[in-house]
């Protein structure tokens, strides 16, 4: 059988929090959809029960996020010499727009209509972009030597939000995933078939990240030393240091429209065969 169909759903990557991390990571739903080839082969095993295999290629595009918050303290001092003691926290989101290709090898199984795949996938992220935005920000300046809280001002340092860069991508190169689709398929005049199923894919490895690592805060003020200009920098950083691993998921609905190969002859026994008790009881009649 070959078969082509479009799969719909979402994905997501589940962070992994890094040892020391200063802030709280979420995973975000995003949205995918992917064109699904398949060659399909199933063997009778009983007048019910259908086992084969199933190639398929797909080509998708969609988009994962994270989402969190962010927590950091450091001093600076100002261009007269007092300590500035900072309370940064922010609420963020980062969001991974990329095309996809996947290669499966699937276990096939049929037991009448209802059709159950379960194998192995190797997906592969291509064409990234990502986007980072800083939705609140709060900077609290505190002066210990005058007991005085300065918050979200241009001369202790203010962030306008929302704040959005753009950043390099930073996804593993290939993903190893565990896939399993479960639905039903209708024949149609004994020789194509329509099918719906739903789906989950989980990975179960991963390449590693390359990416810098940096010790500074996500949102960092810079010291004040100009008294003619006494406006502190404010540079955001990325959250590549909050997260130590990614496992990607993703789910969602699978509708195909599938044709048998090779001649009419076993084109109706392919589609009939475990489905129609009838063939079995006549067929050394024919």
């Amino acid at each position: 059988m070959l078969s082509i169909g479009l799969r719909s759903g979402g994905q997501t990557y589940l962070p992994t929090a890094a040892v020391g991390a200063t802030g709280e990571v979420k995973p975000g739903i995003g949205g995918a959809g992917a064109l699904d080839l398949r060659y399909s082969f199933y063997g009778d095993l009983s007048n019910n029960f259908e086992l084969g295999f199933g190639l398929g290629v797909g080509f998708g595009y969609g988009t994962t996020a994270l989402k969190g918050t962010s927590t950091d303290t450091y001093s600076n001092t100002d261009y007269l010499g007092n300590q500035m003691d900072y309370t940064v926290t922010s609420k963020f989101k980062q969001q991974d727009k990329f095309a996809k290709i996947d290669l499966a090898l699937l276990c096939a199984m049929r037991f009448g209509g209802v059709t159950l795949n379960i194998g192995p996938r190797l997906m592969m992220p291509i064409s990234a972009t990502r986007s980072f935005t800083i939705h609140e920000a709060n900077i609290d300046a505190y002066y210990p030597t005058y007991n005085v809280h300065v918050v979200n001002q241009l001369i202790t340092g203010k962030l306008e939000t929302p704040y959005t860069q753009a950043s390099p991508s930073y996804l593993p190169t290939y993903h190893l995933l565990l896939g399993m689709e479960l639905g039903y398929e209708w024949s149609l005049n004994n020789t194509n078939a329509i099918g719906v199923q739903a789906y989950a894919d989980i990975a179960v490895w991963s390449s590693s990240i390359t990416y810098p690592l940096s010790s500074d805060p996500l949102i960092q003020v810079a010291p004040i030393t100009n008294a003619d200009n006494p406006v502190p920098t404010v540079e955001v950083g990325s959250i590549e240091a909050f997260v130590s691993h990614q496992r990607y998921v993703g789910f969602g609905l699978r509708a195909y429209y599938a044709f048998s190969m090779g001649p009419a002859s076993s084109k109706k026994k392919y589609f009939r065969s475990g489905r129609d008790t009838y063939y079995h009881r006549n067929r050394y009649y024919r």
